[in-house]
Formats: C-alpha cells, sequence, structure tokens
C-alpha cells in the first residue's frame, strides 16, 4: 500500500505540473471574468499543492499525468475552435470540470492510503479535495448564467 501511496502522490503532484503549464492559456481564452478568476485560483492553488505534494512523498519521480494531460488537450482545441463568448467558456468549464472530477477522485484514494500514516498528510489531502469540490460547484453554478447570456 505505501508504494501505491508514493504513485498516487506523485501522479497528484504531475497533475499540478500539467495545470500550471497548460492551465494559463486556457484561463486566457476565458472571456467571463468569474469563470476566468477561478481558473487562476485553481493555478494558484496548484503552484502550492504540487510543493505539498513534494513534501509528502519521499521519492521525487514520476510519471506524466495523463489523464490532465489528456484533459487540458481537449481544453485548449476548445479554446481555439470556438470563438469567444459563452460557447466557448462553457466548454472550457466543461474540460475543467472533468479535470477537477479527475482530481477529487485522485485524491480519495490517496487519503484512504495516507490514513495509516501522517496525519498532517491526510488533513492536507483532504483540504485539497474540498478545494476541489468548491472550485467545481462554482464552475457548475456558472453554467445556467451563461447559457442564458
Amino acid at each position: 500500500m505505501d508504494e501505491l501511496l508514493v504513485v498516487a502522490l506523485q501522479d497528484l503532484r504531475e497533475g499540478r505540473l500539467v495545470i500550471l503549464h497548460r492551465l494559463p492559456d486556457v484561463a486566457a481564452a476565458v472571456r467571463d471574468e468569474a469563470v476566468r478568476g477561478a481558473f487562476d485560483q485553481l493555478i494558484a492553488r496548484a503552484d502550492d499543492e504540487k510543493a505539498q505534494f513534494a513534501g509528502m512523498s519521499s521519492d521525487p519521480g514520476g510519471e506524466p499525468n495523463l489523464w490532465a494531460g489528456g484533459i487540458l488537450d481537449d481544453a485548449c482545441r476548445d479554446a481555439s475552435s470556438n470563438a469567444a463568448g459563452p460557447v466557448r467558456d462553457v466548454a472550457l468549464i466543461g474540460a475543467i470540470r472533468k479535470l477537477l472530477a479527475s482530481d477529487i477522485v485522485s485524491l480519495e484514494t490517496a487519503i484512504v492510503l495516507s490514513r495509516s500514516g501522517n496525519d498532517n498528510d491526510v488533513a492536507a489531502l483532504e483540504d485539497m479535495r474540498q478545494a476541489g469540490v468548491e472550485a467545481n460547484e462554482f464552475l457548475g453554478e456558472q453554467l445556467p448564467r451563461l447559457t442564458r447570456a
């Protein structure tokens, strides 16, 4: 279980690196200020969490995070294939909510695997999960507003 935890933490850390490198381009394509602000918060959170994951794992290695990369590939395609405005913003919200959902599930796995270890790590992982849930809910609440625009 300890080996699986190391892989889970590495995967989450690598996901943060993908977010840091790719989400700024997606955020720049968003016209709605509230949505752009939420994306900017995700970028800032990813930077903080990347360092936390590095501290939790004794192994600095890790493979590229394929699910985060694939989702952000789709988001970049949406950003370049749709005209600026509500349609593109809705498409980008959908992509980032997929990213958040995947991340929440990955965090839940890491939380369970961490329960026999450091209580501070468990609390930090639970805080990250809750922040992801809140970001996902906020973005979901933007959809009705944007589709009326």
